[in-house]
């Protein structure tokens, strides 16, 4: 086994080097970027292709992404990868479809099409929500998600303060971000993609050398050792067995993940980060080739180097669990060790984390379980227990290893000198890339979807973009105070994913019909994010008003009892079950306001209609207006979308199928991606000879206020 590897001063230089490029962006960039709030958040609207698709791919691996993949195998096995991978239908969707309808909208952000789409007073209020929501809570949250992982790899990789040195780090993106605005999310993007690639590959073939390659992670899943299960290295996992029921917890998960999950979340129709991108891009063709570039790489080729470092950490780095070895109650832990009071003797056993047999200086058993047994198994009958203390049985888990922490102590240990500080600077700039997209994209829901249209309209260029620099510098403080306040945010973000989980198929209809109304889009979110608070903090809830405001209903039927099959084992809900349910009470939601809310008049939704020229149902919107164009065919994009979709699964099972030495599928696999390929290419064509809306038909742009201004 390798020794920990130092970091070195030539490491050191590379990371140095890397900062300072990246300082050396924002001064380059701050003139342009200054000049107004388009230069500032979009670049000017003249990105190229592979420029916004890559900025895209870079932006979407933070220095956490990673660590959660090498957690998820490690723990569930490849399979719990369909989570994101699921996710491709609908990037494929905005590829072939809803990319073009963003970029002739020409918005700066997904709330400014709430007033371009439905117009009056409700699409004014959701506009102004949906610019509050994305600006102080979502990206916020993000960024606290963020800063703690930087945490989590500061406390491997260095020996400095981590407070300190994670301050340092949102500092310095902050700093170039505040002088080139997009302009500096987008260079440092690319220098980013490259250093993330190289290292991660890097990585990947010397921790997979180091297990003897595919041979050796083969030979090891056969014999069960390290943390190797039967469903580490299944692609989908199995049914149940004989005598054992046919829908597991992990395959109905994973059903619900290509059932339902794709379609039912909040960034089926692009997503922010998307939007940005593409409405930088210089033409609706860019935007179109840019979100392509992005799925093929994003989901084709990246995961498989994380995945392989996953499982040669298995190998390397096998779970360690510190389990009860008496029925008593925790009293303490301190120095390594834990006090377990045995159970009717009183005998005080101590139990050693820190230097648990098979532990290593950079691998022990650190997650300390115990406080998640919690006051529900707390021993009322034990006098000596404080409200603190936890019961536990013996053979339950105190405490195991990290799973998440194995890929950053697999860098230390087999990357040599150089490569080291390249896969540390690598990390550093996904941390930065994270930090700065999404500072940059809160301060542009700010600006332009509160300040500029409701708060202070009619100023000068240069006025917003001071507005957006400080606006930088606030949403970056309020998630490091988060961040430093909180002790672990996995649940909130866990939560975050199911709060509007129920939103995506008005995301979609309010292109394709015209029955859509922005109080539909309202309904829509304010059902699915009171379903997944009451499904994820019910029973707290429940307790709360039991104790304080004298309610009577039982505090478990806000949380127990669930009878979803495997969806809740145990009476549990699981992430999928809870999915499920949202997207169902936000679905019978919406469809109920459709069809109680009058009718939207079709007049006001013409200068929209003639803009973007959606296909789908506007059968009245085009009488009222007299259009007599043809309906654009949805044979392309239908197309485009199959194409695309065997493109890159083809490409990720048939990379796999061959690095774990499965030829038959490698082959089967990547003969699909050669078929997507040529159907991808046939859609793109059909779709480019599409007309584009004549320029006398195009509605004026509709924050008139702002950019009246600023011409």
């Amino acid at each position: 086994m390798n020794d920990t590897a130092a970091i070195s001063l030539f490491d050191w230089a590379i990371v140095v080097a890397y900062v300072i490029f990246a300082l050396w962006v924002g001064v380059k960039y701050s003139k342009r970027a200054g000049q107004n709030v388009d230069e500032f958040f979009l670049s000017g609207r003249r990105l190229p292709w592979w420029i916004a698709g890559t900025s895209m791919v870079a932006t979407t691996f933070a220095s956490d992404t990673p660590l959660v993949i090498t957690g998820w195998v490690r723990d569930s096995g490849i399979w719990m990868n369909w989570y994101w991978w699921c996710l491709a239908a609908g990037g494929m969707l905005t590829v072939f479809l809803f990319s073009r309808y963003w970029r002739r909208g020409e918005v700066m952000t997904t709330a400014e099409l709430a007033e371009l789409r439905y117009g009056g007073p409700e699409a004014r209020m959701l506009r102004g929500f949906l610019g509050f929501y994305q600006a102080a809570i979502t990206n916020t949250i993000i960024l606290c998600w963020v800063i703690l992982a930087a945490a989590k790899i500061m406390d491997v990789l260095f020996d400095v303060d981590k407070t300190a040195s994670v301050a340092i780090a949102c500092l310095l993106a902050l700093t170039y971000s505040m002088m080139a605005g997009f302009w500096g999310v987008v260079v440092t993007d690319m220098v980013q993609f490259v250093m993330a690639m190289v290292g991660s590959v890097t990585l990947a073939i010397f921790s997979w050398r180091a297990v003897g390659g595919a041979s050796g992670v083969l030979a090891a899943a056969e014999k069960g050792e390290g943390g190797f299960t039967p469903e580490t290295l299944a692609f989908f996992p199995h049914a149940g067995g004989a005598g054992e029921p046919f829908w597991t917890v992990s395959l109905a998960a994973v059903c619900v993940f290509l059932g339902v999950q794709w379609w039912a979340n909040d960034q089926v129709d692009g997503g922010s980060l998307a939007v940005q991108r593409i409405s930088a891009s210089k033409s609706e063709r860019d935007g179109m080739l840019a979100c392509l570039w992005y799925n093929i790489a994003h989901y084709g080729l990246r995961p498989w180097p994380w995945i392989l470092v996953a499982l040669a950490s298995l190998i390397v780095l096998p779970n360690l669990e510190v389990r009860a070895p008496v029925d008593g109650t925790v009293i303490k832990y301190e120095d390594g060790v834990m006090f377990i009071r045995a159970d009717g003797s009183g005998e005080q056993v101590e139990v050693a984390v820190s230097n648990y047999p098979g532990a290593e200086p950079d691998w022990q058993p650190d997650q300390i379980l115990v406080k998640t047994l919690g006051e529900a198994q707390a021993r009322p009958d034990d006098p000596g227990a404080s409200s603190t203390d936890a019961f536990v049985r013996q053979g339950d888990v105190l405490a195991k290893t990290d799973s998440e922490r194995a890929y950053v102590v697999m860098m230390r240990r087999f990357l040599p000198t150089g490569l080291l500080g390249l896969a540390i600077a690598a990390l550093l700039a996904a941390f930065m890339s994270t930090v700065d997209t999404h500072v940059n994209l809160a301060s542009s829901f700010f600006v332009n979807d509160i300040y500029r249209r409701f708060l202070v309209p009619h100023r000068r260029p240069r006025h917003y973009v001071f507005a957006a620099r400080l606006a930088s510098a606030g949403v970056l403080a309020v998630a490091g105070f988060l961040a430093y306040h909180a002790e672990s945010i996995r649940n909130l973000f866990t939560f975050f994913l199911a709060f509007l989980s129920g939103v995506g198929p008005i995301y979609m209809l309010r292109w394709l019909w015209w029955r859509v109304r922005a109080a539909t889009e309202i309904v829509a979110m304010i059902s699915s994010s009171v379903a997944a608070t009451w499904l994820t903090f019910g029973q707290e809830i429940a307790a709360f008003l039991q104790v304080h405001q004298g309610w009577n209903a039982p505090v478990s039927w806000a949380a127990h009892s669930w009878q979803l099959g495997a969806l809740s084992p145990g009476g549990e809900l699981t992430p999928a079950g809870r999915l499920i349910l949202v997207v169902c009470f936000s679905g019978l939601c919406s469809i109920t306001s459709i069809l109680l809310l009058k009718k939207p008049d079709p007049g006001d939704l013409l200068a929209f209609y003639k803009k973007v020229r959606p296909m789908g149902w506007w059968g009245p919107v085009r009488q009222r207006g007299r259009v007599d164009t043809p309906v654009p065919s949805a044979t392309p994009t239908i197309v485009g979308v199959i194409g695309g979709l065997a493109l890159i699964y083809g490409l990720l099972f048939g990379l796999g199928g061959w690095l774990l030495d499965r030829s038959t599928l490698a082959l089967g696999c990547l003969g699909l991606a050669v078929i997507g390929k040529e159907l991808v290419s046939w859609s793109l064509g059909k779709l480019q000879d599409e007309a584009p809306p004549p320029a006398d038909d195009a509605a004026p742009p509709n924050d008139s206020d702002g950019l009246a201004a600023e011409g």
